[in-house]
């Protein structure tokens, strides 16, 4: 329930309580998401949470590369998607949308986009996604929040804090009230806020306007003035903040209105929902670092401490040496001293630093362990005599809890953010009629190959028949032939075109097609060659022996190369077997 008189009171109440006020877990633990935000962003980037971070302790990072190793393993690419019509009826228009896609996908910048999913459920384990009437939804930056519900970031009003530039400001004229604009630029200063630092202020070149974008079921007195107060609706409220003459703090009100409900506004992906139930992000895997980073810096200091410790101090009772300083002696020099003189060197060595640099070792190795980064995974050298295949497979099993995050993430794109955003325009970008080229893989090019040629001939032949010529079985196979060829020399890039209104009325749904395939192309390779070394000595093994054609180009493909390159090699192989062939003898 809603006690605040106003939206603008509501605002400073909920943004102060976002980070003071700490929910409770267990009986033993408590938890406040705004500290997450800023202990998983300051750990992410190499920063001591608490205290300067001015070079005086020493951070030895264990977490940057773990979590580059996420990054690389859990992400994935555009060709990972494949749309299609769900209707066994209309599988050209399945082709269709299948091959327009990556092009659509990279005009509106999908890559960046599931690059930034990614990178904040690695972080944060929260993914917080915002509808902006465009094609790309945003993926909104958590450390902009200004408030929202810590055990469940869809449960309530959602709270985005923004620093806008005068100019960016008065692009929002014809949406926002004018005067309110003016106003707010005119109150404007060059200290700009930063949420991640306490507010703490920095001066920029420019002047910026701190504003507040609140959305969520709100009472409805806060949107018209014969609104109830305990009657709650899905609203928006745009506004900011200034001192007036006196130094009170009054509210500025940019737009209020209607707003959809909040799930058809946001959309939000945590991936750890067990151990983490109860809060609004999930456990991270930079969270999970937290404590080996902590000790980790710990030894740090400590050995930081011992070498300062370290001392070069001479004692001697020898008049003769009593005043020398030994950096200003040259190199090889001959001292002397008195007879009975006594010279020797106090003990200055550090006591305990291999115990604390073993130590340190074993934290960076429990991290790696923690976020499933081996040796391999992170470009070091495994350790001397470790067999290629062994490491392989380490590299390999070590990819299982990426790969199934990477899966969550994965059907968060295909369950909920396409049918939600992207599928919707797609399809209206194919009905308005396209033409556009793409890339066919050999598979593909044969099936059109097939369709288009056989189209062709049963035309050729329909006018031949026509004019009153026959075609025998044998010149039709032959025509089929030339054809075929002639097709296939065309290249794998082919122009194709949608008609407008093709889609109208058609389903399209989308599936994920992450295999892994070029994380295990070295394993699959070999594994393909092994089988082809084996078969190929029979020279008639590509065309005898069934698949072996279809693994041939598997290994080509994952090799970097090009199928439709190596085309002519079971053609080859076929015309050697017939000239082998005996000769048919004539009766």
């Amino acid at each position: 329930m809603i006690e605040s008189k106003d939206v603008f009171s509501y605002i400073k109440e909920e943004e102060n309580n976002w980070r003071t006020v700490r929910i409770p877990l267990t009986n033993s633990k408590d938890w406040n998401m705004y500290e997450h935000i800023q202990r998983c962003t300051n750990v992410a980037n190499g920063w001591f949470h608490r205290g300067a971070n001015d070079g005086n302790r020493p951070y030895n990072d264990i977490v940057t590369p773990v979590i580059n190793v996420a990054f690389r393993s859990e992400g994935f690419d555009v060709k990972d998607i494949i749309p299609f019509v769900n209707d066994a009826q209309n599988f050209y228009k399945s082709f269709l949308v299948k091959k327009y896609h990556p092009q659509w996908a990279r005009k509106n910048h999908l890559d960046t986009f599931i690059d930034e999913v990614v990178e904040s459920s690695i972080i944060y384990d929260l993914v917080l996604i915002k509808d902006v009437n465009e094609v790309r939804p945003e993926v909104v930056d958590l450390k902009t929040l200004a408030f929202t519900d810590q055990a469940d970031v869809m449960a309530g009003p959602i709270c985005i804090k923004h620093n806008y530039t005068p100019s960016e400001l008065m692009a929002f004229e014809g949406k926002w009230d004018k005067d309110a604009i003016k106003m707010a630029i005119e109150m404007s200063s060059q200290d700009k806020k930063v949420s991640i630092a306490n507010d703490q202020t920095v001066t920029s070149p420019d002047k910026y306007i701190e504003v507040y974008e609140l959305r969520g079921s709100l009472p409805e007195m806060w949107l018209k003035e014969d609104g109830e107060m305990y009657k709650y609706v899905p609203q928006t409220h745009i506004v900011s903040y200034y001192n007036d003459e006196s130094g009170v703090r009054q509210g500025l009100e940019f737009y209020k209105g209607k707003d959809k409900p909040l799930n058809e506004v946001f959309k939000a992906l945590k991936i750890d929902q067990v151990r983490s139930k109860g809060r609004a992000c999930g456990k991270s895997i930079v969270e999970t670092l937290f404590e080996p980073q902590v000790w980790n810096n710990y030894a740090g200091i400590k050995i930081k401490k011992l070498l300062d410790s370290a001392i070069n101090v001479i004692v001697t009772d020898s008049d003769e040496l009593g005043n020398q300083k030994l950096s200003d002696l040259k190199e090889n020099t001959v001292l002397k001293q008195e007879k009975g003189a006594n010279t020797q060197r106090l003990d200055g060595s550090l006591q305990n630093l291999a115990n604390f640099t073993n130590y340190q070792l074993q934290q960076e190795n429990q991290a790696r362990v923690i976020g499933s980064a081996s040796e391999g995974a992170l470009g070091v050298n495994p350790v001397s005599g470790t067999p290629f295949a062994l490491e392989n497979k380490i590299i390999q099993e070590g990819q299982g809890i990426h790969e199934y995050r990477q899966g969550k993430i994965a059907t968060f794109f295909a369950d909920v953010l396409y049918p939600w955003k992207f599928t919707g325009y797609l399809v209206k970008e194919m009905n308005g009629g396209k033409k556009f080229s793409e890339d066919l893989s050999l598979d593909e090019l044969q099936e059109i190959a097939d369709a288009v040629v056989t189209n062709e001939v049963n035309q050729e032949i329909k006018e031949k028949t026509l004019q009153g010529i026959p075609v025998t079985s044998e010149a039709k196979e032959l025509l089929i032939t030339m054809k075929k060829e002639a097709f296939m020399k065309g290249g794998s890039r082919r122009f194709m075109e949608t008609l407008k209104g093709e889609l109208d009325d058609m389903p399209v749904d989308v599936f994920f097609n992450i295999k892994g395939k070029q994380r295990r192309m070295v394993e699959n390779a070999d594994k393909i060659t092994n089988i082809i070394r084996e078969i190929i000595a029979n020279p008639q093994a590509i065309a005898q022996v069934p698949g072996i054609g279809k693994a041939f180009n598997q290994l080509l493909e994952e090799s970097g190369m090009s199928p439709i390159d190596f085309s002519t090699v079971t053609k080859i192989v076929e015309q050697a077997e017939e000239e082998q062939q005996p000769a048919t003898p004539v009766a």
